[in-house]
């Protein structure tokens, strides 16, 4: 397990190897790059329409001849991109070559076949924005290294969240690793996403400040070539002329086509498009109707969700409807520490459980039987991955026992155990052991970013 978590042979620590032959972490992380299904290849080829063959074509075709390259697949939510995706992952693996498959949000992680979330699978620094020239911290002879250095294609996916330095560091790492001064170091790296959708976050920043941490202000982004989906399936499959009129009102705004108000730099939505809730007790019903005989529901609770910009409406929300939910409660508080012991008199307890970070659970930790929780923290992907979001079954000291609402792994029953999680944008490194969770009957748009609702 120790190797698994480090990516390193115990003999690189200055500790006895171990007795388990040498590559094994490397044949761990092979199996999962070349899994495929076989029947899903041969009955979903077929359902590709024109603009997804177009996209399937040019990518097998650079695989084939080893040209590399780096290209991106811009499709907005219902286009068929995972599908494709999907296909273009299991057609290689088929080929008996090695297909890494990362996504930038953990949800969307899940949603491919061995895929994982981007930061974790490739080591990045966890002080990305703020480190000059950032590579992967990986070692060569490591699992991970020797898939970098064998692998056809790395397929990405919801890069739009990504800082553009992940991508450079990716970059650095390959050419390093491949011994090879070309662009990636010649391996074919398969973008995906929407720009309309979330970008980067760079905390206490301005519009300019995220505009730079885009990919496309990155310097590699000159050499990308660029592949389209315009064609909605879900309003295809639908047949619902009101879905198709919503999605074209999406692409609108998300084209920047609608007026702009210049006093508040506001859009006004049009009458048709969404209803308008005066409070939050009325938005709560409009969502999560008779929620004290429902929420037990897990099909009823997964196709539902509020979701919020602001982590502090989130949290609102959360304690709203969850305190109206018929079921005893349960609370558990973390034990906060400073790494550093000669800091501890700087900062009490009391002040580090009164901290609420995001992406961090809270010290004071309540839930109540059948709520929906999302995970913070990737424990065993892709099966409990952060963003996986399931419903509380059973709750113990030091266990949590969930079933997961969506996904490939709906329904699966997972245990959930205590963790320490370590904050990264703080001036000191404090420790917090607690449950990697947090209530998801409201999600903040990042941690939603890939759900299907």
């Amino acid at each position: 397990m120790f190797e698994t978590i480090t990516n390193k042979a115990l003999v690189q620590l200055g500790m006895p190897a171990s007795n388990r032959p040498a590559n094994n972490l490397f044949d761990r992380d092979l199996q999962r790059e070349t899994h495929y299904d076989s029947d899903e290849l041969g009955t979903n080829l077929p359902q590709l329409i024109l603009e997804q063959r177009i996209a399937y074509d040019r990518i097998m075709r650079a695989i084939t001849e080893q040209s590399g390259g780096l290209f991106f697949i811009d499709a907005p939510g219902g286009t068929g991109k995972t599908f494709l995706l999907s296909l273009i992952l299991a057609t290689t693996r088929s080929q008996n070559n090695i297909a890494l498959a990362i996504a930038s949000s953990g949800i969307a992680a899940t949603l491919l076949d061995g895929g994982r979330t981007t930061h974790p699978a490739l080591k990045l620094p966890l002080n990305l924005q703020n480190t000059e020239a950032p590579t992967c911290n990986i070692s060569k002879n490591s699992g991970m290294g020797k898939v970098l250095q064998t692998c056809h294609i790395i397929v990405w996916d919801e890069c739009t969240m990504s800082h553009k330095k992940a991508l450079e560091a990716l970059d650095r790492t390959l050419r390093d690793f491949r011994e090879n001064r070309r662009i990636f170091g010649g391996t074919l790296i398969l973008l995906s996403g929407d720009f309309r959708e979330t970008l980067p976050i760079i905390p206490r920043s301005t519009p300019a400040d995220e505009l730079h941490a885009c990919l496309k202000s990155s310097v590699l982004w000159r050499h990308l070539q660029k592949l389209t989906l315009k064609t909605n399936m879900r309003v295809q499959l639908q047949r619902d002329a009101s879905a198709g009129n919503f999605a074209k009102q999406l692409m609108d705004i998300g084209n920047g086509r609608m007026e702009i108000d210049e006093s508040t730099q506001c859009i006004t939505l049009p009458a048709n498009f969404c209803k308008i809730t005066e409070s939050i007790d009325e938005l709560v019903q409009k969502v999560f109707p008779n929620i004290a005989q429902n929420y037990k529901k897990h099909q009823w609770l997964s196709t539902r969700a509020i979701l919020a910009a602001k982590n502090i409406d989130v949290n609102t929300i959360n304690f709203t409807i969850q305190h109206g939910i018929p079921s005893e409660t349960t609370t558990y508080k973390s034990i906060d520490t400073v790494e550093n012991q000669d800091e501890v008199v700087n900062y009490p307890t009391e002040f580090l459980n009164s901290l609420d970070l995001p992406g961090m659970p809270p010290h004071v930790l309540t839930l109540k039987i059948g709520v929906p929780i999302i995970l913070l923290r990737n424990i065993n992907p892709p099966r409990l991955c952060n963003g996986t979001r399931p419903s509380v079954k059973k709750m113990m000291n030091n266990v949590i026992e969930a079933t997961i609402l969506t996904g490939k792994f709906k329904g699966e029953d997972v245990l959930l155990p205590r963790i320490p999680m370590i904050p990264t944008d703080m001036p000191f490194e404090f420790k917090r052991l607690q449950f990697p969770v947090r209530l998801a009957f409201a999600m903040n748009i990042n941690k939603a970013q890939g759900q299907s609702l």
